[in-house]
């Protein structure tokens, strides 16, 4: 798979990821081609590989869509994430370097700056800082295996609508909740940043399972 096959699939996996190509929505061969001016052997390649990562099916004599996803997959995620996820700042705060605590810091200024300034798409700015900060931690950890088991768990389109229908409390909970994070990695505390980010993304799951709350961010 070549170069054509790869900004193929990194653009469909953004554009899904951020809830900007929906749940369900067809993904038709003609219009990816003429938008990046390819064949259908690259878009059949990216389609393949969005498939292995269950984010998108391909249905014979159909095509191609994007994943739905249930409350319950939301949920299995979710639950997958506050276990990988806390052993991941557990070992963040055993090795993180004073860059690593720069960078984690700025990610966390800036979606602050974001929800202060809010700023036309400020949840967009959000929702990938949101993502920065929990991929940063997994990065870390320096733990390979561990990385490549989260990274596309981070990304998963949970929720459709992306970051618009968060309501301000969750957007303030998700900020207090970095913090407190950061805190325990900085300090070195293993336990505490491991419990921190496991009940982080446990409330969120909390949320998830209830329909009038399903507009959180994690």
């Amino acid at each position: 798979m070549g170069r054509p096959t790869d900004d193929v699939y990194q653009a469909l996996k953004a554009n899904i990821s951020s809830g900007f190509l929906a749940p369900g929505e067809h993904l038709i061969e003609e219009t990816i081609g003429s938008q990046f001016n390819v064949s259908r052997t690259p878009i059949r390649n990216a389609f393949k590989r969005l498939e292995r990562e269950g984010l998108i099916t391909v249905e014979s004599r159909r095509g191609a869509f994007v994943a739905s996803w249930t409350s319950a997959d939301a949920a299995e995620v979710m639950r997958i994430r506050s276990m990988l996820e806390a052993e991941a700042a557990a070992l963040a705060a055993e090795r993180r370097t004073p860059a690593d605590l720069d960078h984690l810091g700025e990610v966390c200024e800036r979606m602050e700056e974001a929800e202060a300034n809010r700023e036309d798409g400020f949840r967009d700015v959000m929702a990938h800082r949101n993502h920065e900060f929990h991929l940063g931690i997994l990065e870390v950890a320096r733990s390979p295996r561990l990385f490549n088991i989260c990274k596309n768990l981070t990304m998963a389109p949970l929720m459709s609508g992306s970051f618009h229908a968060y309501d301000d409390p969750n957007l303030h909970r998700s900020l207090s909740d970095h913090r407190a994070i950061l805190t325990s990695i900085t300090l070195q505390d293993a336990e505490s940043a491991r419990a921190m980010m496991a009940a982080h993304l446990r409330i969120t799951y909390q949320f998830m399972s209830k329909p009038v709350r399903q507009t959180l961010i994690a």
